[in-house]
């Protein structure tokens, strides 16, 4: 019998966004509605609405800007750096913070779950995804949904101030495992930070193809699927 393409690996290192949580980066409105449903009653919801939207798009600039990936600012001081924001309490400054939080995770439906169970039978798993926000919110509904254990290591952006494809966030996750490149996975949804910045470090890449953004046939990845559970049928 053939071998299977995850045989050939010890570890997968897993993205987050479009790899197994949906509905992310929902930055198009409603932020006045959650602000209300965060306990927040001072600032108006036309204001709310418009911090929430430049914020956004001032963070996304600065991501899509190779210069900023060693040293990615975290959202709460891009907010209180908002000439807007000048004077807002502590309080509102972190319900802002809060609002920005939850319009950007997303949610991790039960078909996710299954798969990554049924992924760590096959390998040992890691997670290297890029977030604004911090990670606590993101592990408590890992920890809901009883699938943060499933990971050996968990590489969230926001607690260190790099981006993929920096080598430095790679290797945070890498030196969990005693394994050697060669080994190990990395399957995501972007071409360049998740293909190209995995295949600088050695490890092979699979990318999941959502029809955003084209591959790069520079750096091409090991394999092409169309969602995560297409990998356990390869």
């Amino acid at each position: 019998m053939p071998a299977r393409f995850l045989d050939n690996f010890a570890v997968v290192l897993l993205d987050m966004g479009r790899t197994f949580m949906f509905d992310v980066d929902r930055f198009d409105g409603g932020f006045a509605e959650t602000y209300a449903a965060l306990g927040g009653r001072e600032l108006d919801g036309e204001f709310v609405d418009r911090i929430m939207r430049e914020a956004y798009r001032g963070m996304m600039s600065l991501y899509e800007d190779p210069a900023w990936e060693e040293r990615f600012p975290k959202v709460a001081d891009y907010l209180a750096g908002m000439p807007e924001t000048r004077g807002l309490s502590r309080r509102e400054m972190k319900l802002l913070e809060q609002v920005f939080a939850r319009h950007e995770m997303g949610t991790i439906p039960a078909d996710s779950v299954l798969t990554l169970n049924t992924l760590r039978q096959r390998a040992r798993l890691g997670l290297v995804s890029n977030i604004f926000s911090p990670s606590a919110a993101y592990r408590r509904l890992f920890r809901a949904l009883k699938i943060h254990d499933l990971f050996d290591v968990i590489v969230f952006s926001s607690d260190f101030g790099w981006l993929k494809p920096s080598p430095r966030l790679y290797r945070e996750a890498m030196k969990a495992f005693r394994v050697p490149p060669a080994k190990m996975v990395m399957v995501g949804d972007n071409p360049r930070r998740d293909v190209a910045g995995a295949k600088a470090l050695g490890l092979s890449a699979v990318y999941i193809d959502t029809g955003r953004r084209p591959a790069d046939p520079r750096v091409p990845p090991d394999r092409t699927i169309r969602s995560l559970p297409e990998l356990l049928e390869e």
